[in-house]
């Protein structure tokens, strides 16, 4: 969905202060996009649950995969574009430190085509061991997965941003 806010009074578009994209979970910010896969969709990727570092209570989703297929969760607080990274069709969205496996290891999407997993704002992972998320910092997410389109590869859902209060 994309978001526009107005001021006072004011109704078209054209008057808008700011406009963004938000998941459909209402959580965070897209910030960079991800290329269709073997299902012909584009993976979507959702932050729910609380923004909240004492709550500790942020969700990731991830939908649209191919079936059966493994991958894994990243997250850093550098935004990037390196496209086909590491031989991917898709787009990683990340840079600087980048930590794999929020939520646990690999994820498989089973029938289904989706992930889900519960994000540890106390043991973030990066290349140096995991890390505490503070109030203030903002954090990017991404699922890295496998894919065949038409051969073997893999692909990026869209980059998702959070501000953590």
């Amino acid at each position: 969905a994309i978001v526009t806010l107005f001021t006072p009074g004011f109704s078209q578009l054209g008057d808008a202060l700011v406009r963004f994209d938000v998941p459909p979970g209402g959580l965070g910010s897209v910030y960079c996009h991800s290329t269709p896969n073997s299902t012909g969709a584009q993976a979507q990727l959702t932050l729910g649950g609380s923004d909240s570092v004492v709550n500790n209570n942020l969700t990731l989703t991830c939908g649209d995969l191919p079936t059966q297929s493994f991958g894994y969760f990243l997250t850093g607080r550098v935004q990037a574009s390196v496209p086909n990274a590491g031989g991917s069709q898709g787009t990683l969205c990340l840079g600087g430190a980048v930590g794999r496996g929020v939520g646990g290891g690999a994820q498989n999407s089973g029938a289904t085509g989706s992930v889900a997993v519960n994000v540890d704002l106390m043991a973030l992972p990066s290349p140096t061991g995991p890390v505490v998320a503070l109030a203030g910092e903002t954090w990017s997410f991404q699922y890295w997965y496998r894919d065949a389109n038409p051969t073997v590869t893999s692909n990026l859902s869209p980059g998702v941003a959070v501000t953590l209060h």
